[in-house]
């Protein structure tokens, strides 16, 4: 332990940013909290405020509202979607231009043992702050920007080639760049990152925010007693696979009579995944609670009896969810996609079940079977959660990066 120390988290937006994307404020909050155990104070700046590890659990702070109940901008709605990325890109460089971003007073922060920046398109303050202090800095990258958007559609035509040599610039300043899967670092070293600096660093969870959780009240809100409850948490975006999703439940329930399926989250497609789900007409065996905060998560995944996590995708794409994390450290059988790296760390039918996208018919009987294996769900739940423990927490990560610093180093 090295109590006396300060680790700096630097986030190039503000708290109230990446609204729909909560994981990644649950990230920088499960590695800044593993910093503090670790050297006794941790502050995460964004561009706003100072936080401790433990409010940044509540980001983004105030909430605009749900994009489905938003009234559609009827001058912006006929923009086509490259000149409406094309300005939010513009509006966002000149944001990270603004000198007083940080307009804040950092304390005395005496001894800096690193400086942790998460990966943006344009950097923030923190190889600045890294060259201040003369400590090691880290650079977490989900994934490079500009490639992800690509994969989801997002066309930037010339000035995504500028963009991406920014990306590139901000990386090759790191010491060490965590990024969360395999697929990430060959992305990366086409980038030209020196490759002796990449750890691969997935993402993670802190089993103790899931014990002792008492669920009760939810089960009698949503009527659950008596139910097999297929549970998934997340945002409502196309490229998780909902539609597949409420495809396979459909075939579930014209065999389990008490199914049913939680839906915990918000988002733009929320209420298309709504309409289809009353056009199958199984809208009364589907709850949908709608967003809920970071901190009342863990209470709806002890609802269920299997957590799912849905894709889109096939394997050959990076994918590291959160969510798998999270439903292994509460201890519950998991059933994940056969996708990224999944299947690379996670032993098929030891710490979870795996299923094939898009095998809508195939991925019903093994929930099926699942179903009316209590013993099966419970050796998979007690499995997965003692590999999470040992090898899937934030201060498995924070510990590996500092080994990497320490090798880099000598």
């Amino acid at each position: 332990m090295n109590k006396n120390k300060t680790a700096l988290f630097i986030v190039p937006r503000s708290s109230e940013s990446w609204e729909g994307s909560e994981a990644l404020w649950v990230t920088i909050a499960g590695w800044s909290s593993a910093a503090k155990q670790e050297f006794g104070n941790a502050l995460v700046l964004t561009t706003d405020r100072i936080a401790e590890p433990s409010e940044v659990l509540n980001y983004p702070l105030k909430r605009k509202k749900n994009e489905e109940s938003k009234k559609p901008n009827k001058l912006f709605g006929i923009v086509p979607n490259i000149f409406k990325t094309l300005i939010k890109d513009l509006l966002l460089w000149k944001s990270s231009n603004n000198k007083e971003r940080y307009n804040y007073q950092i304390p005395d922060l005496g001894e800096v043992c690193f400086v942790w920046e998460h990966h943006d398109i344009f950097p923030g303050i923190g190889y600045e702050l890294a060259q201040k202090y003369n400590a090691p800095f880290i650079k977490y990258v989900h994934a490079p920007q500009v490639w992800e958007a690509t994969k989801w559609g997002v066309s930037r035509p010339l000035w995504g080639i500028v963009l991406e040599a920014i990306e590139a610039k901000s990386l090759k300043k790191a010491d060490v760049v965590a990024c969360v899967s395999p697929k990430v670092v060959e992305k990366l070293v086409e980038m030209g990152i020196d490759s002796r600096n990449i750890l691969i660093s997935p993402m993670a969870v802190d089993p103790e925010l899931f014990e002792n959780v008492d669920s009760k009240q939810i089960s009698i809100q949503y009527k659950l007693e008596d139910k097999f409850v297929i549970g998934w948490t997340g945002s409502f975006r196309s490229f998780h696979g909902l539609d597949l999703l409420l495809n396979v439940f459909k075939k579930v329930t014209e065999r389990i009579d008490n199914a049913r399926l939680m839906l915990v989250g918000d988002g733009f497609e929320k209420a298309s995944t709504m309409k289809m789900a009353k056009d199958l007409n199984i809208e009364n065996l589907v709850i949908f609670t709608g967003r809920k905060s970071f901190i009342e998560i863990p209470k709806y995944i002890d609802t269920f009896d299997l957590a799912i996590v849905s894709a889109s995708k096939r394997s050959d794409f990076h994918y590291s969810p959160l969510k798998l994390r999270e439903y292994l450290g509460a201890g519950k059988a998991t059933l994940a996609p056969n996708a990224g790296e999944i299947p690379d760390i996670f032993s098929d039918d030891l710490h979870l079940k795996l299923y094939n996208v898009g095998e809508i018919e195939e991925t019903a009987n093994i929930i099926i079977n699942l179903a009316h294996s209590d013993e099966y769900r419970k050796s998979l739940a007690e499995n997965g959660k003692k590999f999470v423990v040992q090898n899937g927490t934030w201060r498995v990560e924070l510990e590996k990066t500092l080994k990497k610093i320490k090798e880099n180093s000598n």
